[in-house]
């Protein structure tokens, strides 16, 4: 899922492109656009791995500059491997859904044996139905003709997130003893990242060891370390800290595809 929700750029921008963008055969790169869109919308009714990989050439190379929501930047280069790779992502995953729209093309160049479009893309990505990204991409694709066709060779981008209900959180832990922990959460919400401070208390209750938040109790078992809440195994622990980041995980599991704690 983090591999899908902060890597796979280039995969799904074109999926949402209105039609209405009329091409001819002299304008080969918009035509390969096209035929891009159309094998992606159908990626996972009929249309194999191998039809979509066969619009790049075999030199394809890209690069992605993501600005976040806290407004670091992130850059990363791909090659057609990781292409595959990310195809893989999408027809591995039931849970993940995209939806891209074309605002604007804002400019074309076509010659004989090469062609560039640049266009700016609204996307909005989903996990479960819930907002995994929104936001904006400034892309420029360069198509090549090979052997008598058309092959998307470059692709430069850059992409700016706009707002999140599901991602990628940081936690940071303090603890006091092996008793008491003190925690800091950072989480996507909307047009930014908010930030939740909690309290947990590893101790016992009718003979039961559990840890306490708020008006949560998780039952720890002293013999076999399983987690539980009501009934509902979330993870298995052999000691306070790491038992501690299962329950964080549970409770945060509406906003964090995962957590990373320091």
């Amino acid at each position: 899922m983090k591999k899908i929700t902060l890597t796979l750029t280039f995969i799904f921008l074109f999926c949402g492109i209105d039609h209405g963008y009329a091409f001819s055969e002299k304008d080969p790169i918009k035509k390969l656009l096209v035929d891009y869109i159309n094998k992606m919308n159908a990626l996972t009714q009929g249309t194999q791995k191998e039809d979509v990989l066969n619009l790049f050439d075999d030199k394809y190379s890209g690069n992605t500059v993501y600005v976040n929501l806290s407004g670091a930047l992130v850059r990363k280069n791909y090659e057609k491997e990781d292409i595959a790779s990310q195809l893989d992502d999408i027809i591995n995953d039931d849970n993940y859904r995209f939806k891209l729209t074309v605002e604007k093309i804002v400019f074309q160049s076509q010659k004989e044996r090469a062609g560039t479009i640049s266009a700016v893309i609204n996307f909005e990505s989903y996990i479960e139905k819930k907002i995994a990204e929104k936001g904006t991409m400034l892309m420029d694709v360069v198509g090549i003709r090979v052997n008598g066709g058309w092959k998307i060779v470059q692709n430069n981008m850059v992409r700016v997130s706009e707002a999140k209900d599901i991602g990628e959180c940081i936690c940071y832990v303090y603890e006091k003893g092996t008793t008491k922990f003190v925690t800091e959460v950072y989480f996507p919400s909307g047009l930014e990242y908010s930030q939740a401070l909690g309290a947990f208390q590893v101790t016992t209750k009718n003979n039961k060891r559990i840890i306490k938040s708020d008006n949560k109790e998780f039952y720890w078992n002293k013999d076999t370390g399983k987690l539980t809440l009501k009934g509902g195994q979330i993870g298995k622990a052999n000691n306070p800290r790491k038992a501690v980041e299962f329950v964080l995980k549970d409770l945060y599991k509406e906003s964090c595809v995962n957590i990373v704690f320091n």
